[in-house]
């Protein structure tokens, strides 16, 4: 009896036997898979998965680990929280935080990211009876729905940045300020500094004063764009930029003399009335034009004319049953 049971196969770098590969998953009804970076093994199996069998819903009893601190879980004991009954196979996108994993597998239960002006989170699992039907009755229920939901809700940032340009120094200065409600931040994240011309520098931080914070980093007399950000996201020092324009933005007015030459060089004039802004003051500038096309259509036109005219002394001739003779 037939278990339909697929072998696919994945090749990993570039010396593999690729026809072998191929014609394993052809023979087994499976699909071959290619690719140099091993980070995106695991979506692929996903993929695989989900063609063949159609859900990566995972049906069996697992237990929710606590893999990062977080606000959700304030309040929550999650370690008297009964097992689930299953959930659902997924990958945590790139930047997203993830606060619960399945057990011993380390896969993600609960991610949370920010996206825009929003947040958004993924719970692997479920919130009623199929696979939560004794987290329902868990006293840790509510609250952990409740502090998920308002973690989902917008929040005013605990921390602002305010940057300016120190041109006796020539550095980029960065002002964090904390909420007055806010609590401490605790160590500073590693902050660097994205430029013009690829230059990129870590920016140290310090603490000035009770709930304010400063980074300083040389630039010079480096223009153009910058951007200031934490390699982790950071609701305390958040992500800010500073644009240094170039020379040539800071300038007013315009060169007259340059104009006056300009218009002089070229036979134009400078500072014309509107009057004379048409007027070519008797020059002229010979072009020729292209007759072939009217006079093609010209002879077309003409040509069916006299066809008319034929056909016509014709019809009245067969009407009257005289020739119609036409003397030129």
């Amino acid at each position: 009896m037939s278990k339909r049971i697929t072998i696919s196969t994945v090749g990993l770098g570039q010396d593999v036997n690729r026809a072998y590969l191929e014609k394993v998953a052809q023979i087994a009804k499976g699909r071959s898979y290619f690719l140099t970076d091993p980070s995106g093994l695991e979506q692929i199996l996903i993929k695989d998965v989900m063609e063949h069998t159609g859900t990566t819903a995972i049906e069996k009893s697992i237990t929710a680990a606590v893999a990062k601190p977080s606000p959700i879980l304030e309040g929550v004991t999650l370690e008297s929280a009964p097992p689930l009954k299953g959930y659902v196979k997924f990958v945590a996108k790139p930047g997203a935080d993830t606060i619960l994993t399945v057990d011993v597998k380390k896969e993600p239960l609960l991610t949370v990211w920010q996206s825009g002006l929003g947040r958004s989170a993924v719970f692997a699992s479920d919130a009623k009876s199929r696979w939560a039907e004794k987290w329902v009755s868990w006293n840790g229920f509510d609250r952990f729905w409740v502090n998920l939901f308002r973690d989902l809700l917008p929040h005013a940032q605990p921390g602002e940045a305010t940057t300016f340009y120190d041109p006796a120094a020539g550095n980029l200065v960065v002002d964090y300020k904390m909420a007055p409600q806010a609590s401490d931040p605790g160590k500073p994240p590693d902050v660097f500094v994205f430029g013009p011309h690829d230059y990129k520098q870590p920016m140290p931080v310090r603490k000035v004063a009770e709930g304010q914070y400063r980074g300083v980093v040389h630039i010079g007399a480096m223009q153009g764009l910058f951007r200031i950000r934490p390699v982790e996201d950071s609701r305390f020092f958040p992500e800010t930029g500073f644009y240094r324009p170039e020379e040539e933005l800071t300038q007013y007015g315009s060169n007259q003399a340059l104009l006056k030459q300009v218009s002089s060089f070229t036979g134009g004039r400078f500072s014309p009335r509107p009057a004379q802004v048409f007027d070519s003051g008797g020059r002229s500038t010979s072009s020729s034009m292209q007759l072939w096309p009217g006079l093609i259509a010209l002879a077309i036109a003409l040509n069916v004319i006299e066809l008319v005219l034929r056909k016509w002394r014709g019809i009245i001739s067969s009407l009257t049953g005289r020739p119609i003779n036409v003397n030129a």
